[in-house]
């Protein structure tokens, strides 16, 4: 991932427009199928859309290969090959299927090709691409872009400055990782509930954001954690804060509390957890205005939003809702009071957000399923 901004935008500004030109003579081959990522390794959409195809055995009919940053986030996965580099620009060329989730390969598809862009959780608080202070030009460089639900498809056109025939609704992907998960994968039993907190990336020196001035961690400095801590075991709940992967790094370590756990995402990945089983085991979850907290809407479990910073963050980053909060279904939280007041209505089942939850979801899902791999696999017109 070329981190040099100057850089970065002259590559894609000179060198690209002349490899877009080259893709409309390179002759695609429909057996070889790309699933790139630009930072770090396969994981967000990509990881469930994997896991489809090797499951409904494409990998027997498709070469599948898997474009990453570098090669050293290459899994042990024998039906897939790991590429990264040029290799990976020169399997796009040949590729008839490709998808995309976190970053896009900034060449513009052959009418021969299908390339389908399904983001890293296409329901979004935030605004993307044009609607956003962040000036990355152009972004439309995909067949078609996937949308979770009709009221989706307007404003993505105008975020990747595209048509609204190029903005498909077929689920998310990562709501089926959830909804085919089980509640049984990890051991909390001395727990009486499992409270999951992923608050999204406010500044992130990986991808030069900084969307907010607000800590990694809201509300809580180091010094309150041992306060979390008690009220926590008061209730018997047992919370794992689990950081965004491109969030700054600090200085807390905080692993050693009896009922609160806070993890980067290297030391989450230590801990052998995976997000989504983690997540569909879960008996509430706090989140904010990341992607997740309209997933986990189609778990229908307790909510908590935990946003003192809402103003500022729509100054500098935006929404897509007029007003955000009316979209949050649960708990919102603006101070420490309004955190304790969640956590009390939580330990004893107090559900007051459910009839709003369920408004909220009709909205943002069309789909309900657990079949959004699935579609989006149709759309590429792969058979098996």
């Amino acid at each position: 991932m070329i981190r040099n901004v100057i850089l970065k935008k002259m590559i894609k500004n000179v060198v690209f427009p002349i490899i877009t030109l080259l893709n409309k003579i390179v002759k695609k081959d429909d057996s070889i199928v790309l699933l790139y990522i630009s930072n770090m390794g396969i994981h967000h959409s990509l990881l469930p859309l994997r896991q489809y195809l090797l499951d409904n055995h494409f990998n027997e009919r498709y070469k599948i290969y898997c474009g990453i940053e570098h090669l050293k986030y290459a899994e042990d996965e024998p039906r897939v090959t790991f590429i990264s580099g040029g290799k990976t620009l020169l399997v796009f060329l040949r590729a008839k299927h490709v998808f995309y989730t976190a970053g896009q390969l900034p060449v513009k598809p052959a009418s021969s090709q299908i390339v389908i862009h399904m983001d890293h959780g296409n329901a979004n608080f935030k605004t993307m691409g044009a609607l956003t202070n962040i000036n990355n030009g152009d972004e439309f460089y995909f067949t078609y872009m996937i949308a979770p639900s009709e009221y989706y498809v307007p404003i993505m056109a105008k975020e990747y400055r595209c048509e609204a025939s190029n903005i498909k609704i077929c689920g998310d992907p990562m709501t089926d990782a959830l909804l085919k998960s089980g509640r049984n994968t990890y051991d909390f039993h001395q727990y009486d509930k499992m409270l999951l907190w992923m608050p999204t990336f406010r500044q992130s020196d990986y991808l030069s954001y900084n969307d907010s001035k607000l800590d990694s961690l809201p509300l809580f400095k180091e010094t309150d954690c041992l306060e979390l801590n008690e009220r926590l075991k008061k209730y018997n709940i047992k919370l794992i804060v689990k950081l965004h992967p491109a969030q700054k790094e600090f200085g807390y370590n905080m692993q050693c509390f009896s009922h609160l756990s806070i993890f980067s995402h290297k030391e989450f990945l230590k801990e052998n957890y995976d997000l989504a089983l983690l997540t569909a085991q879960s008996d509430g979850l706090i989140g904010d205005y990341s992607s997740a907290s309209l997933q986990y809407l189609l778990l229908d479990r307790p909510m908590a939003f935990v946003v003192p910073d809402i103003e500022e963050y729509d100054k500098m980053r935006g929404f897509v809702f007029e007003n955000p909060e009316d979209y949050m279904g649960g708990h919102i939280i603006k101070s420490k009071d309004d955190f304790w007041q969640f956590l009390d209505d939580f330990a004893v089942g107090k559900d007051i957000y459910k009839e709003k939850r369920h408004r909220i979801t009709d909205i943002i899902y069309k789909f309900k399923d657990a079949n959004s791999c699935k579609r989006i696999v149709e759309l590429s017109e792969m058979t098996v």
